[in-house]
């Protein structure tokens, strides 16, 4: 019976994720579309770009952006993203903070945000470079730690709630009574 309980808990997590996934993917095709009309009617194309422009882009209009969108659901009154609240789960601090929360989301997409470096950098400079290949590696790390922690913890917790003193409950209580 526990491992049923704490296969459903799993399940629920990565319930939520795939919601939060498809946030994400929705606002960046808006992102995409916003930006295509931008560059098509301001430069009649899209314009170059050096390999630090790129990088700066990327992280401003999409890294940046949904670390704060998922911080401030997580940090206000709800303490969900859309993807909890579908799965009816919330995020819980040590002491309610945004700061927390934006830690918490900052580690969450950091693997993401290294996969662009990764990409962008490949697309300058080869993908066979240190860099490309250390963003890369750094990416699909920080990654599998994440996804590990949370199938074989049994509170469930990761790299993120443990640096920002979180942990994700249902919505009606503690999943788990164990302290942060």
């Amino acid at each position: 019976m526990k491992n049923s309980i704490k296969d459903n808990q799993v399940i629920i997590r990565f319930k939520a994720l795939f919601f939060d996934w498809l946030f994400i993917c929705a606002y960046l095709l808006l992102l995409f579309l916003i930006a295509s009309v931008f560059y098509f009617v301001l430069f009649s194309g899209i314009p170059k770009f050096t390999n630090f422009q790129s990088q700066f882009i990327a992280t401003i209009s999409s890294v940046v952006p949904i670390i704060t969108i998922f911080s401030v659901m997580e940090g206000k009154k709800n303490f969900a993203t859309i993807g909890k609240r579908m799965a009816n789960l919330k995020v819980q601090f040590k002491d309610q903070s945004m700061r927390r929360s934006i830690i918490r989301n900052t580690i969450k997409f950091l693997p993401w945000q290294f996969g662009h470096m990764s990409t962008i950098n490949g697309i300058y400079n080869g993908f066979e470079t240190f860099y490309s290949m250390l963003f890369f590696t750094l990416s699909m790390m920080i990654s599998f730690i994440l996804v590990l922690m949370v199938l074989v913890r049994k509170d469930k917790r990761h790299l993120a709630d443990f640096i920002a003193g979180s942990r994700v409950v249902h919505n009606g209580g503690v999943q788990n009574a164990r302290a942060f």
